[in-house]
C-alpha cells in the first residue's frame, strides 16, 4: 500500500525511497566482510557498501522518483558520508550552503535563498532560533538520520513554502528497518587554529563527536512495537580570525568647496540634507566615498557543546494499521571569548592634502565610492567580550496510517515544534586617553594639532582596505603602539547585556485520505492541515531594560580603570593571526611625525572581559550582580518595547491530488496532477509610545523608551492562494527518462521580517550625538504587511541511467515572480522629551514588479568499473547548477528608496549603489566528488563551489551585504575491519578558505573570517 502524508511528496518515491534503502540495509547484514564475495551455485554477488552505495541509492532514487528528486540514503544508520547534515546536503545538485564557524549551517536549492526553500522533518515542519524560515542543520547529527533528499518540483500534497525546492530529512522506523541493531561512532576533532591559541587561554585543546543509537523489534502477540533511540554530544572549537567593518553605511561627497559636509568637513564625515538628495537626484555631481563607523581586528576563542536526542516508537497493533510517535531534542551551549583591537571613528576621513595627515597615504577608492585608502583621526579601543548563547529545540509527533478497507487508507497526523534561543554577553571597552597611559604619564607625542589644539584622545591613523595584496585590512599609526596595555586609559564601560531572547514554535495538524484506483489513474489523494507559527524576539541589548552599563572611574593611577587594566591583562591569544590573509604585510606598523617606522605588529593588547567586570564591580561598585561560577546575572529584558517582535501566522491548506501510472501508447507515464488551496492570516503586536533623551559619560546620545506610555498597535495581513501542480515522468527507453512540472509556489517572508518594532539611529550606533541625527531617520524591524512571494515554475529534463552506477541529466527550469521587494520610507512622529519630530522611517515591502529566473542543473556519475585493476574502484559524482536572474533588491541606506508622503503619493530616489539580487542567490553551485574503493579501504574527495550571494541580516533584513565566491574542499577515508568496526578519517576546508563579506556595494569590503581546516579521526561499532 502506498503510504499518504503530506511530506512524502509522490506516494511511488517515497515506496521506492524506502525500499532502496531496506534493501540497501539488508544487504550490509550478510555476515561476511563487507568487500568479499558469495557463492551460489554458479552465480557471484557484490556486495556494495561505502560511498559506492551511497551513491548508487541515490541514482535509484532519483530515477524512480515522480517529481525532481536528489537524495542521500545510508546503507546503515551513521552511514552517511559527511560531518553533519548540511555538509550532506551540500553534495546533492543545485544544493549550497552558507558557512558560520567554518560549517554547513543555512542551505540555498538551485542557487536561490534559504528564504524560498523549506525543510521537513519526519514530514514537518521545524522551528528555529534565526528569525527565518531556514534550519540550521548544523544542530542535526548526521548520524542520526537515515535519509535527506531535496524535491525541486512540487506536488498538491507538499507543505507550501518552497519555490526552490523543500528539504526532507528521515529519521529511521524501527519496524521498517526491520532489526536489531547497537551502533556506536566516537570521532576526535583537531583543528590547527585552535591549536595555536595559548592553552591557558582556549577552552579545550581537542574537540569530539559521539554517537550511540538503538533499535529494536518486539512481538507482542498479532501486534508489533518497534523502538529506535539515538544520541549525540558533539563538543567542538571553531575559532576565529576576523577583520571587520562597521555595517553602518553613509555616502561622503568629495566637495573642497565646502567644511559643513561631506569629506571635508569638521571632522565627521557625514553627507545629509540637501547634499546626499543631490547626490541621489544627480544635481551633485561629485565623487562620494562610503563611510563607515569604524573598523576592528577580533581574534575568536570558542567552545560549542550540542546534544540531540532522537527516539522513535512504531506500533502495529494489526498489519492494516501503523501508528508512530517520534521526538528530536537538541541543546546548544555557545561560549565566545572575543578580543578587538577597534578604530572606532571611520568617518573622521581626512580631505586630500590635510596637513595632519600620516604621510605617503593618499586617499584611494573605487568607483563605486568603496574606500581602500585613507587617514583620519581615532579613537582607539581595547574591546574584550564574553559571550554565551543558549538554544533549545523539541521537535516531535504522532501519526496514524489505517487501510480502513481494501481501497481506502486515512492518515492523521499531529506535530509540535519550538526553538528558543538566548544570547547574553559582557563586554568591556578601554579606550585611548589624551596624552596620557594608564599612570598618567604624557607619552603620546601628537596628541595635538599643528595648531595646538587638542585631538581629543585620538589617534592619526591611515587605514589601508585590501591593498598591496592583502585580503583585509592593515592599519598604520603615528606615535601609538596597539600593544602597550597602558596605552588603554580612558572610558572604561561595562555592559552586561541580553543580546538575544527569540522564540519560534510551531503546532501543525493534518488529515489525509487516499483511495486507490483501477485503470490510468491509479490513486486519487485529498487532506487538509492546519498550523500555527509564533515568533516572538525580546529587543535585544539597544533597548534600556535588556542591558546594564556603567561607565567607571577612572582617575589616573588610582581608580578601577587602573586596577581591572593591570590585573587583567592577557597575553594576544594566538600565533600567526590573520597571517592567511595578509598578503605577508604587517597588520598595524607604527610611525613617528615623519612617517619612518618605529615598530610593526601582528597582534594587540587585550585582556579577560570577565576579569574586568569582576574587578570593576569590586572597586567601584554599581550595582552588577554574578552568580556562582563568576558570570554576570544578565538583564532579561522587557518585551514590552517599541522596538519588540510578536508574530502570529495561521494557516489553513486543503488538497486534491491524483496520481497516474499508465502507457500512453507505447510510452509509460507516471505522475501526479493536483490543486492545493492556502490561505493565511499574519497578527504582528508592537508598541509605540513616548522617548527621552540624555547624553553619557562618554558624550554619546542615549535614546530610552518610558515603558509607562506604551500602547500596543496591530498589524498584519490575510491571503489566499490557489497552487496548481503536474509532475509527469516519462520512460522512452528503460535507462532513457523525459520529466516535466508546472505548478505554482509561494514563499512566506521570514517571521523576523513580519515584526511591527521601530529602531532608531542611537539605539544602535554610538557615534550618533544630536538628537535631530537619531530620530530623523529610523528603521522598521519589520513589515507585517509584507505578502509572499509567488512563482510559476517550469521545469523539463532528459536523464540516462545506462547502469547502477551511471546517471547522466540534464534538467532545466523557469520560475516567474509576479513579486518583488523594494525598499520604502514612510513618515512617522514620534515624542521625544515633549517635542514631536518628524521620522522617515524605511521598510521593506513586497512591490508588483514582474521578474524571473532561469537555469539548468546537470548530475553526472559513473564508475570506471571496466578499467583493469586496481584502477576499476574510481568513480566520480558531479552536480552543477547555474541560474540567472532579473531580480532586483535596493539597500535600505544607499539604494533607491520609495517614499511615502503625506498625502499618499509616492516618489522614488535613484540608488548611489547597484541593487542586489535575491537573498543568498548564486549564478553558479558545483559539487564534485571523487571517490576509490579498493578491498576494505574508501576514499572520497569532495569539491564545493559557490559563487557570490546576498546573505540577509536578521535584525536589519533591508541591508545589503554580499558573501563572496566560496571554495571548499574536503576528504574522507574508511577502513573497514569487519561488518562490526570501521574507522575513519575525514577534513572539511582543507585549503583554509576564508569566508569575505562585502557590504552595500559589491566590492565594498566588510569582514574577512579565518576559520582555518578542521580533521576527525573515528571509529565505528555496530552489532
Amino acid at each position: 500500500m502506498k503510504q499518504v502524508a503530506e511530506s512524502a511528496r509522490s506516494n511511488g518515491s517515497r515506496r521506492r525511497f524506502s525500499t532502496a534503502l531496506l534493501a540497501g540495509t539488508a544487504l550490509t547484514m550478510i555476515a561476511t566482510p563487507a568487500w568479499a564475495q558469495s557463492t551460489q551455485g554458479d552465480e557471484r554477488a557484490i556486495v556494495v557498501t561505502g560511498i559506492r552505495a551511497t551513491i548508487q541509492d541515490s541514482i535509484e532514487t532519483k530515477k524512480d522518483s515522480v517529481e525532481v528528486f536528489d537524495a542521500l540514503s545510508a546503507e546503515e544508520i551513521g552511514d552517511i558520508p559527511a560531518l553533519s547534515i548540511g555538509e550532506a546536503l551540500e553534495t546533492l545538485t543545485g544544493a549550497a550552503s552558507h558557512r558560520e564557524q567554518g560549517g554547513a549551517t543555512e542551505i540555498s536549492i538551485r542557487g536561490l535563498g534559504p528564504f524560498l526553500g523549506s525543510t521537513v522533518i519526519n514530514g514537518r515542519i521545524a522551528s528555529n532560533g534565526s528569525g527565518d524560515r531556514s534550519v540550521n542543520f548544523s544542530q542535526f547529527p548526521s548520524e542520526l538520520f537515515s535519509k535527506i533528499g531535496i524535491y525541486k518540483t512540487q506536488a498538491a500534497s507538499y507543505i507550501e513554502g518552497g519555490v526552490a525546492g523543500q528539504i526532507a530529512l528521515e529519521s529511521i522506523k524501527p519496524l521498517d528497518y526491520g532489526k536489531r541493531r547497537f551502533q556506536g561512532n566516537f570521532k576526535l576533532n583537531a583543528n590547527p587554529d585552535n591549536l595555536d591559541i595559548a592553552p591557558d587561554q582556549r577552552f579545550q585543546k581537542f574537540g569530539y563527536r559521539a554517537t550511540g543509537s538503538y533499535v529494536d523489534q518486539f512481538e507482542l502477540g498479532d501486534a508489533e512495537l518497534g523502538i529506535s533511540l539515538g544520541y549525540s554530544r558533539n563538543k567542538s572549537t571553531n575559532p576565529e580570525q576576523e577583520a571587520n567593518v562597521s555595517n553602518t553605511i553613509r555616502a561622503c561627497v568629495l566637495d573642497p568647496t565646502t567644511t559643513s559636509d561631506g569629506v571635508f568637513d569638521d571632522g565627521n564625515c557625514d553627507t545629509s540634507g540637501g547634499t546626499i538628495d543631490g547626490l541621489r537626484d544627480g544635481s551633485v555631481t561629485n565623487d562620494f566615498v562610503i563611510a563607515r563607523n569604524s573598523y576592528a581586528f577580533r581574534s575568536n576563542i570558542t567552545d560549542d557543546t550540542r546534544d540531540s536526542f532522537f527516539g522513535a516508537l512504531q506500533f502495529k497493533p494489526s498489519p492494516d494499521v501503523d501508528i508512530n510517535a517520534d521526538f528530536q531534542y537538541s541543546k546548544r551551549l555557545f561560549k565566545e571569548q572575543r578580543s578587538d583591537l577597534n578604530f572606532a571613528e571611520g568617518r573622521r576621513i581626512d580631505g586630500p592634502g590635510d596637513a595632519n595627515a600620516i604621510p605617503g597615504y593618499p586617499l584611494i577608492y573605487t568607483d563605486s565610492g568603496a574606500l581602500r585608502q585613507f587617514t583620519n583621526e581615532q579613537r582607539i579601543e581595547a574591546v574584550s567580550e564574553y559571550l554565551e548563547r543558549d538554544e533549545e529545540y523539541y521537535g516531535g509527533g504522532l501519526s496514524l496510517d489505517a487501510q480502513v478497507s481494501d481501497r481506502v487508507k486515512i492518515s492523521l497526523d499531529a506535530s509540535y515544534s519550538q526553538t528558543q534561543r538566548i544570547e547574553e554577553a559582557v563586554q568591556i571597552r578601554f579606550r585611548t586617553e589624551d596624552n596620557e597611559d594608564i599612570t598618567g604619564a604624557a607619552v603620546w607625542p601628537n596628541a595635538f594639532e599643528s595648531d595646538g589644539s587638542s585631538t581629543n584622545d585620538r589617534v592619526e591613523t591611515a587605514v589601508q582596505i585590501m591593498q598591496n595584496g592583502s585580503q583585509g585590512l592593515n592599519f598604520v599609526t603615528q606615535n601609538f603602539d596597539v600593544t602597550n596595555h597602558d596605552l588603554f586609559a580612558n572610558d572604561p564601560r561595562l555592559r552586561a547585556d541580553l543580546e538575544q531572547d527569540r522564540f519560534n514554535s510551531v503546532w501543525a495538524f493534518r488529515g489525509d485520505v487516499e483511495y486507490e484506483m483501477d485503470g490510468f489513474l491509479t490513486s486519487i489523494q485529498t487532506g487538509a492541515r492546519y498550523q500555527k507559527l509564533t515568533y516572538r524576539d525580546v529587543p535585544g541589548a539597544s533597548n534600556g531594560t535588556s542591558r546594564f552599563e556603567n561607565t567607571y572611574n577612572d582617575t589616573d593611577g588610582t581608580g578601577a580603570l587602573a586596577v581591572a587594566n593591570r590585573e587583567c591583562r592577557t597575553s594576544f591569544p594566538e600565533t600567526g593571526f590573520l597571517a592567511s590573509v595578509s598578503g605577508g604585510n604587517p597588520l598595524i606598523t607604527n610611525v613617528d611625525g615623519a612617517g619612518n617606522v618605529i615598530s610593526t605588529s601582528n597582534s594587540f593588547a587585550t585582556f579577560d572581559a570577565l576579569c574586568i567586570a569582576r574587578v570593576l564591580e569590586r572597586e567601584d561598585p554599581s550595582g552588577l550582580q554574578f552568580d556562582e561560577d563568576g558570570i554576570p546575572i544578565y538583564p532579561t529584558g522587557d518585551f514590552d518595547s517599541i522596538q519588540n517582535t510578536n508574530v502570529s501566522e495561521k494557516t489553513w491548506a486543503g488538497y486534491l491530488q491524483a496520481n497516474f501510472d499508465k502507457d500512453w501508447g507505447d510510452t509509460p507515464v507516471r505522475g501526479n496532477i493536483g490543486l492545493r488551496v492556502v490561505n493565511t492570516k499574519v497578527r504582528s503586536t508592537g508598541f509605540r509610545g513616548t522617548l527621552s533623551a540624555s547624553f553619557n559619560a562618554s558624550g554619546e546620545l542615549i535614546i530610552t523608551e518610558d515603558t509607562n506610555s506604551l500602547v500596543p498597535v496591530t498589524g498584519g495581513n490575510s491571503y489566499t492562494e490557489f497552487l496548481p501542480s503536474l509532475n509527469l515522468v516519462a520512460e522512452f527507453q528503460p535507462e532513457l527518462l523525459g520529466r516535466f512540472a508546472v505548478y505554482r509556489a509561494l514563499s512566506r517572508p521570514d517571521p523576523s521580517s513580519l515584526s511591527f518594532g521601530r529602531t532608531f539611529n542611537a539605539l544602535a550606533d554610538d557615534t550618533v550625538t544630536s538628537i535631530a541625527d537619531a530620530i530623523g531617520t529610523a528603521n522598521a524591524t519589520g513589515n507585517p504587511f509584507t505578502m509572499p512571494l509567488l512563482s510559476w515554475n517550469i521545469d523539463a529534463g532528459l536523464e540516462w541511467y545506462p547502469n547502477e552506477d551511471t546517471i547522466l541529466a540534464f534538467n532545466a527550469y523557469y520560475k516567474s515572480f509576479n513579486g518583488g521587494f523594494e525598499t520604502v520610507g514612510q513618515n512617522e512622529i514620534f515624542t521625544v522629551d515633549g517635542q514631536d519630530l518628524n521620522t522617515l522611517v524605511t521598510t521593506t515591502n513586497t512591490s508588483d514588479d514582474t521578474s524571473t529566473i532561469y537555469g539548468v542543473e546537470i548530475t553526472a556519475a559513473h564508475r570506471f568499473s571496466y578499467l583493469p585493476k586496481p584502477l576499476d574502484g574510481f568513480g566520480f559524482k558531479l552536480s552543477y547548477n547555474y541560474a540567472d536572474s532579473n531580480f532586483q533588491f535596493e539597500d535600505d541606506t544607499l539604494g533607491a528608496i520609495t517614499t511615502v508622503n503625506a498625502d499618499g503619493t509616492t516618489a522614488t530616489s535613484n540608488g548611489l549603489i547597484p541593487p542586489s539580487n535575491l537573498f543568498g542567490f548564486s549564478k553558479h553551485v558545483l559539487s564534485a566528488q571523487l571517490y576509490y574503493e579498493i578491498g576494505p579501504f574508501d576514499f572520497q574527495g569532495v569539491y564545493k563551489y559557490r559563487s557570490n550571494y546576498f546573505q540577509q541580516f536578521v535584525a536589519t533584513p533591508g541591508r545589503v551585504r554580499y558573501v563572496d565566491d566560496v571554495n571548499v574542499f574536503e576528504a574522507r577515508a574508511s577502513f573497514r575491519l569487519n561488518n562490526n568496526v570501521k574507522f575513519t578519517i575525514e577534513g572539511i576546508n582543507l585549503f583554509n578558505e576564508p569566508r569575505t563579506n562585502y557590504r552595500g556595494a559589491p566590492d565594498d569590503f566588510g569582514a574577512i573570517q579565518v576559520y582555518g581546516p578542521r580533521y576527525f579521526a573515528g571509529v565505528q561499532f555496530k552489532f
